[in-house]
């Protein structure tokens, strides 16, 4: 949680402080017996009435740009942490309690037929693709990534198997947003029960069948897979929560090696996505499904948010659009380097990935059937 994270930085750097502070006093201890005239004065904090009598290189160290200074200064941003986790973990603990009640509301409409899953369990059934990309150079970027979620109607997972520079594999899989929208939990799980599910950090059987979908191609006739292949999750929007839920689920990742996650229009930021993982996520301003979570994304260096302005209005459901998606990242790769923050690093990080030469498409159509009484959820 940040709130934990901020208060252990508050408290190393006032240890930091400590430190800076007992160098100090190990100085002056040294300069007295060296006959130093700081010796003639007393020491510790009244240091600080000397100060004007000791030379440029004692106020150096020892003055208010030197150890002494550094330590008040760590202890000033040390304070300033304590109080941003007292607040974060007030909104933390409000985020918590509201998806606890989303979640609880969620089961008691289940009674009723509604965003329930009970006794569903993944079909997965192989399709012939429908992908058009360049075999040779495959995907070129970010935006290449994110158009290949276009043309998944109806349930279908994509996985590309792409050649790495050493001869192995990599494989990104392209997990679709949300397709139907009623209440009532149907065929395809795509859905607003997943929706739901989801977020709040429950199991569902649209995420069993992208597993399922990696799966099938990882050991289809003729594919390159080794356990150590990185694997690239890209989706939008609910296709961006499943895939922060898998690269967040150990048991997943024990058998995956999730290196990066690419999501559009997506609320993941309470996921805990380990920090191994290269995140990539784009955000509109304008767009509201982002903020459904209630928490911002984390802020650190494998975590890239790339934040683009709204064309006008505070909130436009037109601008959570994946085409939308893919056209702002389009601009932004073709923007000088540097210009979007994080957005050259994460891409070169992906050079597994991006500019590789294409080996495999493979697509399943993920469908949700109820379990035959006697067979465990979960199984077909």
């Amino acid at each position: 949680m940040r709130s934990q994270a901020l208060s252990a930085t508050a408290h190393e750097l006032a240890q930091q402080a400590d430190d800076l502070r007992e160098g100090a006093d190990v100085i002056a201890a040294v300069l007295a017996r060296a006959g130093h005239p700081l010796a003639r004065g007393p020491t510790g904090v009244r240091l600080v009435l000397w100060w004007v009598r000791v030379d440029a290189e004692t106020v150096g160290v020892m003055g208010p740009g030197g150890m002494w200074g550094e330590a008040l200064a760590l202890d000033a941003l040390a304070l300033h942490l304590r109080a941003a986790a007292r607040a974060y973990a007030e909104v933390e603990a409000s985020v918590t309690a509201v998806l606890a009640g989303v979640r609880s509301g969620a089961d008691l409409l289940g009674r009723v037929g509604w965003l329930s899953e009970d006794r569903a369990v993944p079909v997965v059934s192989p399709v012939a693709p429908t992908l058009v990309i360049d075999r040779d150079h495959g995907f070129g970027g970010v935006a290449d990534l994110l158009a290949a979620g276009e043309g998944l109607d109806g349930g279908r997972v994509r996985v590309v198997e792409v050649a790495r520079g050493d001869g192995g594999s990599a494989w990104v899989v392209v997990v679709p947003g949300t397709q139907a929208w009623s209440p009532t939990a149907a065929a395809n799980p795509f859905d607003l029960t997943t929706d739901v599910r989801a977020v709040t950090g429950g199991a569902t059987v649209a995420a069993a069948g992208v597993v399922a979908a990696l799966d099938t191609a990882r050991t289809a006739p003729g594919a390159r897979s080794t356990p150590a292949d990185p694997v690239l999750l890209v989706g939008h929007s609910q296709g961006g929560i499943l895939a922060a839920a898998l690269a967040s689920d150990p048991t997943f990742t024990r058998r995956h090696h999730v290196t990066h996650v690419v999501t559009t229009g997506s609320p993941i930021g309470l996921f805990p996505v380990p920090e191994a993982t290269r995140v990539l996520s784009v955000e509109r301003d304008d767009d509201p499904v982002p903020r459904l979570d209630l928490s911002p994304n984390p802020d650190r260096l494998s975590w890239v948010t790339v934040r683009a302005p709204g064309a006008g209005l505070p909130v436009d459901v037109r601008s959570h659009a994946l085409e939308g998606y893919v056209e702002v990242v389009r601009v932004a790769e073709g923007a000088p380097r540097g210009t979007v923050d994080g957005l050259d690093a994460w891409q070169a990080s992906a050079g597994s990935v991006l500019g590789r030469p294409v080996r495999s498409v493979s697509e399943v159509v993920v469908r949700r059937e109820v379990a035959p009484q006697g067979v465990p959820d979960g199984h077909t």
